[in-house]
C-alpha cells in the first residue's frame, strides 16, 4: 500500500473538501486538519457547512478536542436557518495568510453554493477542491450520478474540482471487492472528465483492503456514526 504524502497538497493555501452525503468529506477533512498539526504543520478548519446539515464538524468537537485543532464554525443559531449565511468574521479568517485552510463545504449545491461569496479570496490564495466519492452512497453511484454531482458543486461553488478522492465504503461491510469497485468506477469519471483521483481512504487497522491498488492511500480514523444505507449493495 502507498501512503498519500500530505506534503502534496501544501502548495494551495485552501483545501476544500465536498461530496454528497455520506461522502465521508466531513471525515476526511477532519483527518487531514489532525495528520497536518502532528507534522506541526498549522492549519485552521472551517466547518463552512450550514445548509440542512447532517453530519458538521461542530457535531464532533468533543471527540477531536484532544488534537487542539483551530476550528472555526458558525454559531449555533445557524442549525435552525436555512439560509448561507457567514458571520464577518469569516472572512476575515480566511485572508489570514499563516496557516493552511481546510474547508468543509455543504454536500448538496445549495451547501457548495454558500462558498462562492468567498470565490475572490479563495482564487487569489490558490486551492484545491477535493470532491469525495463514495460509489455506496445514492446520487454518486454510477459515472453518470458522479459526472453530475460534481459539476453541481461547481456552478453552485463558481470553482472548478480539482481532484476526485475514493472513498467507496459500507463501513465494517467494506471489502476489497466493494473498495475495487469504486476504484474502477472513479477511474472511468476521471478519464472522462480529466480530473486526477488524487488519493483513497480507508479505515484505519483495515488498510489491507486497499494493499493491491495503484492508488495512494490515506487510512482515516473514524469519528462520525454512519448514516443509514440507502445504497443498492
Amino acid at each position: 500500500m502507498i501512503n498519500y504524502e500530505l506534503k502534496k497538497i501544501l502548495d494551495k493555501k485552501f483545501q476544500i473538501f465536498g461530496g454528497r452525503i455520506g461522502s465521508g468529506k466531513t471525515e476526511i477533512a477532519v483527518n487531514i486538519a489532525i495528520a497536518l498539526k502532528l507534522q506541526d504543520v498549522g492549519n485552521t478548519l472551517f466547518d463552512m457547512d450550514i445548509v440542512k446539515p447532517y453530519v458538521r464538524i461542530r457535531d464532533i468537537k468533543e471527540k477531536i478536542s484532544a488534537y487542539e485543532l483551530t476550528i472555526i464554525s458558525p454559531p449555533d443559531i445557524t442549525r435552525t436557518l436555512d439560509l448561507p449565511i457567514f458571520p464577518p468574521y469569516i472572512i476575515g479568517r480566511l485572508m489570514e495568510n499563516e496557516t493552511v485552510k481546510i474547508l468543509d463545504v455543504g454536500g448538496d449545491p445549495y451547501g457548495a453554493g454558500s462558498i462562492a461569496q468567498f470565490r475572490n479570496v479563495i482564487e487569489t490564495g490558490g486551492y484545491n477542491f477535493f470532491f469525495v466519492v463514495n460509489t455506496k452512497r445514492p446520487e454518486t453511484s454510477t459515472e453518470d450520478e458522479i459526472i453530475s454531482s460534481f459539476r453541481e458543486v461547481e456552478h453552485a461553488s463558481r470553482l472548478k474540482v480539482t481532484h476526485f478522492i475514493l472513498n467507496t465504503n459500507l463501513r465494517w461491510e467494506t471489502t476489497r471487492r466493494v473498495f475495487e469497485e469504486g476504484k474502477a468506477i472513479l477511474e472511468k469519471v476521471s478519464a472522462k472528465t480529466g480530473i486526477p483521483v488524487e488519493f483513497g481512504c480507508v479505515e484505519k487497522n483495515h488498510e489491507e483492503i486497499a494493499e493491491n491498488a495503484a492508488l495512494p492511500i490515506l487510512p482515516l480514523e473514524l469519528f462520525i456514526k454512519p448514516l443509514p444505507d440507502l445504497s443498492n449493495k
